[in-house]
Formats: C-alpha cells, structure tokens, sequence
C-alpha cells in the first residue's frame, strides 16, 4: 500500500483495526461479490474480505511480502494473488476493487479503470486528492475522475493509523462508474469525457469527435465537415488544439475548460 514509485516501495501498511473494520463496512461487501484487491501488503485487509466475498483476487508488486500472502492462500481457497505493477497487470471484471494508492500513481490508475469492467472502487486515498474530487476542482486528476466517477467522500484516517505513519491525511473515497448517457444534458462534461478517453490524440481530432458523439447521443447529424467548422468557431489557439489531454498542464486545462464552458452555445444550439 502507498507505494511512491517502481524504483523504491515505501509502504504504509494499515495497522489501526477500527479503521479497518470501518473500511470494510464501507466496502459493504456481499458474499456473491468478485473484489479486487490492489497492494494487500500484508494482508490485514485481505483476511477480513475474503470470509465474506465469494473470490478475493489480490495484486502486489512487492515480492518481499510473497511469503505472506501465499500463506493466507492455505486459509482462504477463493484468494488468489497475481503478483504484478497493477498498472500493467490485467484487472478482471469483479464487483468491487478495493486499494490504497500512493498519489504519485492515481492518475494511470484512474486512466486504466476506464477499460476495466467493475461496478465500484473502494479506496483508502489522500485528503488532498479526495477533497478536489469531491469539490469538484478543475484540476486534470479531478475533472477526470468526476467525468467517469460519482465520488462518495467517507471517514479521514489520520496518519497514526499506519506503520510507518505517512506524511498526510488520508481518507475513504467510493468511485462508482457514471454512463455515458448521464451526459446528455452536460455538453461540457460530455466533450471533455470524450477527450479524456481519446487522450492521446490531438484536442482539434479528440474535440470534433466528442461533439459529433454529442448531437448522435441527441439523434442528430452533425457532419465532420460541419463539426471542423464548429471547432474553428470557438477561436481556439492552434497550440493548444496541437496538443492532447494528456500534456495539458492544470493551468492549461483549466483555461480550455472556463473557455468551453464560455462558448457551449456555439458547439450546441438545441
């Protein structure tokens, strides 16, 4: 849990039991549930889920701990553990994925959850990161989140509940997946929904397909031809259309963002 980066593990293991079993009943795990684990670390979390879920499944990068979680193995037979970078590693459709991540690393994570199949992520995430998803803040990490994710905010962890303690506040955090069609009165979230998804092609390509996408959701036609001529419209900077979702600073986004939101009645007149 809370590992910073692929070249060194600083892990924070969970120690404290009334966080832990306030997070488990966060998690309101059912026994027909298919859970996720991601970073079990030693496995406190793991021995409380798997009596009540029909199968555990467990990532961790960290072999050091290998030793320990086969050993739970013996114990539970609906656990298994992939021992692999959960970003890299193949997420299986599951109910529910429950982890701890270090901030460093929450956006990939966030990226690679649009192409997994789960109905929510339970998370235990920093007071930093939670509290823009939750405000809503225009920031990169949080505009995604909120334009993929409902987020329900739970109970702060103060940092005495971890071995060794971390730096900052943490937090529970649910994520439950938003369909696309939640979009439909919300140009704004739509287009850059859309966007995000398509990262990494250029603004001026991901932008005129989201709006294309946006007058289809509404039954209507709107041509490649005409969707270039509504992008040309809004008066954007051929930089910032040169670029993707992805190298787009905060500053950068925010500007795209209030600018869109400034001139929707141009990209849709219902």
């Amino acid at each position: 849990m809370f590992k910073q980066d692929s070249d060194h593990l600083d892990q924070h293991f969970l120690v404290d039991e009334e966080v832990v079993q306030d997070f488990i009943s966060y998690a309101h795990i059912e026994k027909e549930d298919i859970v996720v684990e991601v970073g079990p670390g030693r496995g406190i979390l793991t021995k409380k889920i798997a009596p009540l879920a029909k199968k555990v499944i467990c990532i961790e990068l960290d072999l050091t701990l290998k030793d320990t979680l086969d050993a739970l193995k013996e114990n539970y037979n609906n656990l298994e553990i992939i021992y692999d970078n959960v970003l890299k590693a193949y997420i299986p459709p599951c109910d529910k994925i429950i982890t701890a991540l270090p901030y460093s690393i929450i956006e990939p994570f966030i990226n690679k959850l649009l192409k997994c199949d789960f109905k929510e992520v339970i998370m235990i995430m920093g007071n930093r990161f939670v509290d823009s998803v939750c405000n809503h803040e225009i920031t990169k990490l949080s505009l995604l989140t909120n334009c993929f994710f409902q987020a329900t905010k739970g109970r702060e962890v103060l940092p005495s509940s971890f071995s060794p303690k971390p730096r900052a506040l943490s937090r529970f955090i649910k994520l439950t997946p938003i369909p696309k069609e939640a979009f439909k009165e919300n140009l704004i979230l739509f287009l850059f929904r859309e966007m995000f998804f398509r990262r990494l092609l250029k603004i001026k390509k991901s932008l005129m397909e989201g709006c294309i996408d946006f007058y289809k959701m509404h039954e209507k036609i709107l041509t490649k031809k005409e969707a270039k001529k509504l992008i040309e419209s809004l008066h954007l900077s051929s930089a910032l259309l040169e670029k993707n979702m992805e190298s787009l600073s905060n500053l950068e986004l925010q500007s795209f963002y209030y600018l869109l939101e400034q001139k929707k009645e141009i990209l849709w007149k219902d």
